[in-house]
């Protein structure tokens, strides 16, 4: 699933490609993904108008229109944007065509993916209760969210009314990176903890995007290019596979112990 690092360099691709062109026509092709809005209202809100500019909040990117009006996307598990002058795309589900004869399609196979509009991205962050986005907290939000929480540490952190942006990929990495087994009770962890744990989700995301989002891309002092059955931890030892919250997840015991 498309996680923060995912979606920070899809605006990044939506900022080199989409902005500054008008658009001309939009088709949908698949509805039922958009969210609180029609195919009539989309095209009504679209067509004619040109981005000017983008947000991304947690797995949430906003293209803003030269109205002030946002195209609201989240990708769901396997969404992707296709900027070109053809349609090669296998799953386009909303496609604009620009007055320079190129396309931007929303391309998602599984279509878990959400398109919707929003006249205020602020409103709409609110209205979905998340949480601070995981690049831009501080130290001091980031550990008033999580001290007084009881649950294990894992699911509360892909929790996106807690903190937007982590899922179950980058969520291992960062509790490996910070030493704590994920089955761990919040209220366990120590300040000490804490201040590790904000680090090291910082620096995981930050690599991730350097990194185009490529697990096999990370230095093999990471757990990402180790992170499949029979891998081996960086320290030592075999990657063990459990489930935490009904989400597969990565430790290494060695470096990962329960408090």
């Amino acid at each position: 699933m498309p996680e923060l690092p995912s979606v920070e360099i899809i605006k990044r691709y939506f900022d080199r490609k989409a902005l500054k062109q008008r658009i001309q026509s939009l088709e949908i092709f698949s509805p039922e993904m958009l969210v609180e809005t029609s195919p009539q209202e989309m095209k009504k809100c679209l067509v004619g108008q040109m981005f000017v500019g983008s947000q991304r909040y947690g797995k949430y990117l906003f293209g803003e229109l030269d109205d002030n009006t946002f195209l609201v996307m989240h990708f769901g598990m396997t969404g992707y944007l296709h900027y070109g002058s053809s349609i090669m795309s296998g799953h386009p589900r909303l496609m604009l065509s620009f007055s320079n004869g190129n396309h931007l399609i929303f391309d998602d196979a599984r279509k878990f993916g959400k398109l919707g509009l929003t006249g205020n991205p602020d409103i709409f962050i609110t209205e979905k209760k998340l949480g601070p986005d995981a690049l831009e907290v501080n130290l001091k939000t980031f550990y008033k969210i999580f001290q007084r929480r009881n649950g294990m540490i894992k699911p509360l952190i892909i929790n996106q009314n807690l903190i937007a942006g982590i899922g179950n990929l980058y969520a291992d990495e960062i509790l490996y990176q910070s030493r704590v087994h994920p089955l761990t009770p919040a209220h366990h962890l120590k300040l000490r903890d804490w201040e590790r744990l904000f680090k090291e989700m910082k620096k995981v995301l930050k690599m991730a995007i350097k990194y185009q989002d490529q697990p096999g891309a990370f230095p093999s002092r990471f757990l990402l290019p180790h992170r499949n059955i029979g891998g081996t931890c960086p320290e030592g030892g075999n990657v063990e596979i459990i489930k935490v919250g009904g989400r597969t997840t990565y430790i290494c015991p060695q470096k990962q112990k329960i408090k």
